[in-house]
């Protein structure tokens, strides 16, 4: 017996996560919008956000020369799609003119758009391979009903709040321990 699609799922573990409450409709459209959370938060965390707002809070009058010192960001970390992506939308904002707390703003909730798109389009065709086709469909309503709940620009003011943004590790999703913490009757 099939532990379910969501193990094999070629994802981050917290995507995982996200995907089996997707899949499970023991979960409440609240635990998946909330592993939503969890997932995109462990993701955009990854990235340089401090010095992404100190590069685009800078003094300097020209967006080239704020896009140039984010490109060079880019080097500084190679192997992480997050980082990537949110330098990249940074770069696209600056691009657009935009700096100081707006720009950063813009940057990282383009870039949780971004993650959280890709990792449902990622999750709905695997399910799409792996699954009976009453599955997959099910999991493809879950998400875009997580996703119309979801607010992106409300995590980004929520991650940008503090001078300094949490640690990756200090992010957790609720674990939920007690019979009263169960689905809603």
């Amino acid at each position: 017996m099939s532990d379910g699609p969501h193990k094999s799922l070629p994802l981050r573990p917290h995507w995982r996560t996200y995907a089996q409450r997707a899949a499970i409709a023991a979960y409440a459209a609240d635990d998946v919008r909330e592993a939503l959370t969890f997932a995109l938060k462990r993701d955009i965390l990854q990235a340089p956000l401090r010095t992404i707002r100190d590069i685009m809070g800078s003094d300097t009058l020209f967006p080239s020369i704020r896009i140039e010192k984010l490109e060079a960001l880019r080097s500084r970390h190679p192997g992480s799609a997050p980082a990537q992506l949110a330098i990249d939308c940074a770069v696209a904002a600056a691009g657009r003119g935009l700096s100081g707390d707006a720009g950063t703003y813009v940057a990282v909730s383009m870039a949780l758009e971004d993650t959280g798109r890709s990792a449902m389009r990622s999750i709905e065709e695997h399910y799409q391979r792996e699954a009976h086709p009453r599955s997959s469909r099910y999991v493809r309503e879950r998400q875009q009903a997580a996703r119309q709940q979801f607010d992106c620009g409300a995590l980004a003011r929520e991650i940008l709040s503090s001078d300094r943004p949490p640690q990756r590790r200090s992010v957790n999703l609720p674990v939920r321990k007690d019979v009263d913490d169960g689905p809603p009757l």
